[in-house]
């Protein structure tokens, strides 16, 4: 692996900001599409250009079936599922509380890491990170959701899930080899499109409802497949091939940070006393098990 220096980190903190944008992109999407037509739309829109890009730099899709099967597994883990899961909680959340509970994946990141490598074992300090970051999204939740019955709890706990299927997502890039970071994004969402565009088509008939549709949810959805999926998506095959998936998973410090500032200003989302403390506690406990990381290194 790289060093990572000031170009990469330069990336990192594009995709943070962009990735960012994209919770509030999802809120405006959601006033003329369901959650599962907003994934769909957006990861065809996104396939549709890298497929292009890719082409165009003389790539040619892969013929093995393995690769296929494999393309199609990450998909659906980095696509499909949290696409979905993401536009779902928000129908309910601010854009920023949902941010800030995407920015759990790097813990998970290391939780998982530690049943799928052979050197990134947990330490005292991953455990205290980890039990630091717990407490954080339990701020964040609000003890009065536990009181107030499911409903109000499952859409907090599916973005949580949408970030453990990142990380999921992130452990698997590297069974994939012999592909450009533009094709690799490429079959990655053409398989979330296998999942994804059939599911949207059974359940929501977008193009029925397609006359009512604002125009401003058009632009959010088209505005999601070039940017934070698109682009986005090379950036971060690339940095996860170039310097690690540790590296990469950095960029959860960002999102929630970004997000709430554009929540505020675009949105007028309210930022509170207990979202401020448990984004205080989640980077913090991020923070600590890095340390744990770099000591175990």
């Amino acid at each position: 692996m790289k060093i990572a220096g000031l170009h990469a980190y330069t990336l990192l903190a594009l995709q943070g900001m962009v990735w960012g944008s994209s919770f509030q992109a999802i809120k405006y999407a959601l006033e003329g599409f369901g959650p599962v037509s907003v994934a769909a739309g957006r990861i065809f829109i996104a396939a549709l250009v890298l497929l292009t890009y890719a082409m165009m730099q003389g790539e040619r899709l892969p013929r093995s079936i393995s690769t296929w099967l494999n393309l199609l597994l990450i998909g659906f883990f980095n696509c499909a599922l949290p696409f979905f899961l993401i536009p779902w909680g928000e129908q309910s959340l601010d854009s920023g509380r949902a941010a800030i509970f995407m920015a759990t994946s790097p813990l998970f990141a290391i939780l998982i890491a530690h049943f799928t490598s052979s050197n990134e074992h947990i330490t005292r300090y991953k455990t205290a990170g980890f039990l630091l970051g717990f407490i954080g999204v339990l701020c964040v939740i609000g003890v009065d959701t536990f009181d107030s019955g499911v409903g109000d709890l499952l859409p907090q706990l599916a973005i949580i899930l949408a970030a453990i299927s990142y990380v999921i997502s992130g452990a698997m890039v590297k069974r994939v080899e012999g592909l450009s970071s533009a094709m690799m994004s490429a079959g990655v969402l053409i398989g979330a499109c296998l999942i994804t565009v059939p599911a949207s088509l059974w359940l929501d008939s977008p193009f029925s409802q397609a006359a009512n549709v604002p125009d401003s949810a058009i632009i959010a959805l088209i505005y999601l497949g070039l940017l934070p999926t698109g682009v986005a998506f090379v950036v971060r095959f690339y940095l996860i091939r170039q310097y690690g998936y540790t590296f990469i998973a950095q960029v959860g410090y960002l999102v929630p940070i970004f997000s709430v500032f554009f929540g505020v200003v675009l949105l007028d989302e309210v930022f509170t006393l207990a979202m401020f403390a448990g984004l205080l506690l989640i980077l913090g406990g991020i923070a600590l098990s890095r340390r744990g990381a770099q000591a175990q290194a």
